[in-house]
């Protein structure tokens, strides 16, 4: 009986691992990469193609908010999409988050719009022989972002945003607000965050 009971908690191990293995196993294979801007060092992740002929690179722009790489591997199917379609996805801990150097409160929308040019500077230095399209994914605030990126690198493909931000001062205070709700802040507190980030964004 025991023999039974321990040979039936064994299968059910098995397959529970061999679920977890391969349903995680994204078609693309994954590369980290540490980059050095003017100002900080972001840890990078880039997935590239299995099995298709590289065409280009996407370079990934977060929303607001402390956001690593993956986003917590929410980016990962996307990413993979990106994949089959011989695209390289790039992505970084925003800086502050993760193994990246500085701080993401720190920066305004111009010095994001900065770090992302870098990062393509980067990639036009590493790989300077191949004539790759260079496109941009961003999601809510990265719709500020995006739109001075471009304005700088003229070298822009395409851009794809996901639920852009329309106006973003208010959506980075509510965002900021929502958090301080949330871990209890006194309505004297949440006042004073609404101040700061108002002074932030009209930098």
């Amino acid at each position: 009986m025991k023999k039974k009971i321990f040979a039936a908690i064994f299968i059910v191990l098995v397959l529970m691992i061999g679920i977890f293995i391969f349903g995680n196993d994204y078609q693309m294979s994954e590369k980290k990469v540490m980059i050095h801007t003017k100002t900080n060092n972001l840890s990078t992740i880039m997935t590239f193609p299995k099995h298709e002929k590289i065409k280009g690179f996407i370079v990934f722009v977060h929303g607001d908010g402390a956001q690593n790489a993956t986003q917590d591997d929410g980016y990962k199917p996307l990413m993979e999409r990106f994949a089959k379609q011989g695209y390289v996805s790039i992505s970084w801990d925003k800086p502050g988050v993760g193994k990246s150097m500085g701080n993401w409160l720190h920066q305004s929308m111009t010095d994001r719009a900065n770090e992302v040019t870098e990062v393509i500077d980067w990639v036009h230095k590493t790989y300077p022989n191949a004539n790759y399209r260079i496109g941009l994914w961003g999601a809510s605030q990265a719709g500020w972002v995006i739109p001075k990126v471009m304005k700088q690198e003229n070298k822009i493909s395409f851009a794809l945003l996901a639920a852009p931000a329309i106006n973003v001062m208010r959506q980075g205070i509510y965002y900021n607000v929502w958090q301080a709700k949330k871990s209890g802040a006194t309505n004297q507190e949440i006042n004073r965050i609404k101040q700061n980030q108002k002074k932030f964004y009209q930098r």
